[in-house]
């Protein structure tokens, strides 16, 4: 089962040192991660840049990085920056 993480706030440029190392530290104890997005009120490429390199990461130790309930702020940004990548990690995603 999933460990699950809540993301809030803003994850921006100015977060984005501690979100990794938040989830570098959640991933050591936790392979599988399940986060949550619905708190997240803003995200820009710096934010996306760290769930890309969770992905990454995640899969090189043989899991999925499955992303949940994403806020509006973070659907819209995946979808009008084109990362499908993500966007396809999302769960109930019909599109992927």
């Amino acid at each position: 089962m999933p460990y699950l993480l809540t993301l809030t706030a803003e994850q921006t440029i100015y977060q984005a040192p501690a979100l990794q190392q938040q989830l570098a530290e959640a991933l050591r104890q936790h392979p599988d991660l399940l986060l949550d997005l619905s708190q997240v009120s803003e995200i820009d490429c710096a934010g996306v840049q760290v769930l890309l390199w969770l992905q990454a990461v995640m899969e090189k130790q043989g899991h999925s990085l499955r992303l949940c309930q994403p806020s509006q702020a973070v659907s819209n940004f995946l979808r009008l920056m084109g990362f499908t990548q993500l966007q396809a990690c999302m769960e109930g995603n019909d599109e992927s």
